[in-house]
């Protein structure tokens, strides 16, 4: 019995989730500041615009893997008919 997994490259996908992990501290860290600055009344309008912009980066990204994902399919088949093939499928 033979098992095989095709995946994205390690590198890039650490990369990736990298990205994802500085996006969501971003924006915990500017909701605290903009928190801090809406209880003690000063002004947190860029607090808040930083957090939409980090929600539409995140989106941003996530449509990004998902193409990513979707233009790797052929490659993911022609890797497993290649595998068939020399196996003797």
């Amino acid at each position: 019995m033979l098992h095989g997994l095709f995946g994205p490259n390690p590198t890039v996908w650490t990369m990736f989730m990298f990205f994802h992990f500085i996006i969501a501290g971003l924006f915990i860290g500017f909701g605290i500041w903009a928190y801090t600055n809406w209880t003690l009344d000063n002004e947190y309008a860029i607090q808040v615009g930083v957090m939409v912009l980090m929600v539409i980066l995140w989106i941003g990204m996530y449509f990004a893997g998902r193409i990513g994902r979707d233009s790797s399919k052929d490659q993911m088949h022609e890797l497993h008919d290649f595998m068939n093939k020399i196996i003797g499928l």
